[in-house]
This record gives structure tokens, sequence and C-alpha cells, in this order.
């Protein structure tokens, strides 16, 4: 059981939210106050370096905060485990994404990618560069917002640099080119702010076809088709507006991509509607935590 600020929280399947990779889970839990919250707990044997990591990072963002980030609350652990308490969220955007048809995210899909790039923007004035940008990473809240989260190998810049030299990371299928091709390399590799860039059009993709993605369809032939320039499934994009933007976001050449402020000012982030249906609020836990 977790202590203070915790209130009611048990590992039972009952409250049980999701996984993720080292063994971590996440459940649901209450606050003193009342507040529900999500529980990510982590195995201290493996997940010390990225529980600290991300506990630092998400510290760093509470002084400022961000709709568009996930809240920070507490931080405990004891003899086995690591937890983070967070502000609890509906679902991943990979989940939201799949429950979705596609004329709801021809609607949204703009705002969703605006809120995204909104997100990062907020991180990369920060000096953080998230470094494991994918759909299962953004969380969607009660009101389908959406909040980046997971930033276990996350890093900050240093004032006044613009690369951050560390293990190159990340997930297959959604990194960088640049990552790709320094990740047999022996010692540390670079990290950019344009590095995140290019994974977030690779979601901005996701989003606006329904969980497709511009480089291919297994983690092999992304990976492939990344390192070689070669988004083979762009032309899947109906509208050329969005077409155009999520090249330009994906750009084989650092150079070439724009910054998520410049992106921002993009045309096709123009003229959204924010106009949403309210959408309930699910009940997680039963009666008697509430008592």
């Amino acid at each position: 059981m977790v202590g203070p600020p915790l209130k009611n929280f048990a590992e039972d399947k009952r409250f049980f939210l999701g996984s993720g990779s080292f063994g971590t889970c996440v459940y649901a839990g209450i606050l003193e106050d009342g507040s529900e919250v999500a529980v990510k707990r982590m195995v201290i044997q493996v997940c010390e370096g990225a529980a600290e990591n991300e506990k630092k990072i998400l510290s760093l963002i509470e002084t400022k905060k961000s709709p568009f980030i996930v809240s920070y609350r507490n931080f405990v652990k004891d003899n086995r485990f690591m937890y983070l308490i967070v502000d609890i969220c509906e679902e991943t955007l990979d989940e939201h994404v799949h429950s979705q048809n596609i004329d709801y995210l021809r609607i949204h899909g703009r705002r969703m990618i605006r809120e995204m790039l909104t997100g990062l923007k907020f991180l990369h004035d920060q000096g953080i560069l998230h470094r494991d940008l994918k759909p299962s990473n953004i969380l969607v809240d009660v009101e389908g917002h959406m909040r980046l989260a997971d930033f276990g190998i996350s890093r900050v810049l240093k004032e006044d640099e613009t690369t951050v030299y560390t293990d190159e990371k990340g997930t297959e299928g959604w990194m960088a080119v640049e990552v790709i091709q320094t990740i047999e390399q022996i010692g540390k590799g670079r990290f950019k702010k344009k590095f995140d860039i290019q994974s977030a059009g690779m979601i901005a993709f996701f989003i606006l076809t329904r969980g497709g993605h511009p480089f291919g369809c297994t983690k092999y032939e992304r990976m492939a088709n990344i390192v070689a320039g070669n988004p083979v499934n762009l032309v899947n994009l109906d509208d050329l507006d969005a077409r155009q933007f999520v090249s330009w976001l994906i750009s084989h050449t650092i150079r070439d991509r724009p910054y998520a402020d410049e992106a921002l000012l993009d045309p096709f982030m123009d003229n959204i509607d924010y106009e949403e249906e309210s959408r309930p609020t699910s009940i997680l836990f039963l009666e008697e935590y509430h008592n």
C-alpha cells in the first residue's frame, strides 16, 4: 500500500489501467482530497533510473504547467516499487484513435495534432526533449484533449545548448532517422528538438488515417523506410493540405523540418473548431472507495 497522499489504492485487477515495458503497471487511486489519479508502479531494480528521470522531468514541468502535459502529483517508493502519481486520463491516443470512426478524426484530427504540438512546444521551450513520442505515450483526458506523457528517457538541454549527447533510445518504428542511424555506434549519440518533430509527424499521420503509419505497416518496414526517406503510405492522405503538412514534419533532412512553434503557424493548423460535445467521465472506482 502506498502511503500519503493516497487515500485509497490497491494493486487489484478491478483498478488496473494498463501496463508498459519492464513490468510497469498503472492502477487507479484516490487522493486524500478525493481526486482520482493514475498510479504508475515501477520495479525499482529494473526502472529506478527511468523513474527518477521521469520524476525530475515532471517536477521541472510542474513549475509552469501546460494543459497538454500530464499533471504530476507525487512520487513515493517502498522496498520493491516506485510509484509515480499523475492525473488520471481516459485512454491512450492509440486506444482513442482506434475507437473512433474516420469521420470523427477528419473533424477533430487537426485539433488533436495542434494540442500534441502545443505540448511539444511547451517541452522544447523548457529545453526538454521527449525522445519517445508515440501514440501510446500520449494520453487523452476526460474532455478528449491530448496530454504528452512518459518521460522516462527524456533529457534536458543545458542553457544555450541545441543538442543533448546521450544513449540512443526510443521505440522501433517511431524513431527519427538520425536516431536509427546512430543506434549501432559506440558511445553516446546526439538528440535535437527536430528529432521529436519527425516522430510527431508520424503521429499526425496516425491520427488522420485512423491508425496508419507513413513509413509502412510492420516496425521493420517502417525502420527501413524511415532511414531511406521513403514515406510509402503518404499518398493515403486524401487531403492535400494534410499530406503537405505531414510531409513537412517527417522530412528526411533535419533542416527541412520545422520547429514545433513553426509547425503551429502553418495554415493547416488554422481555423480549428474547438467546440466539442462533452464526454462523460468514466466511473473508475467501486462505491466503497468513495466512502
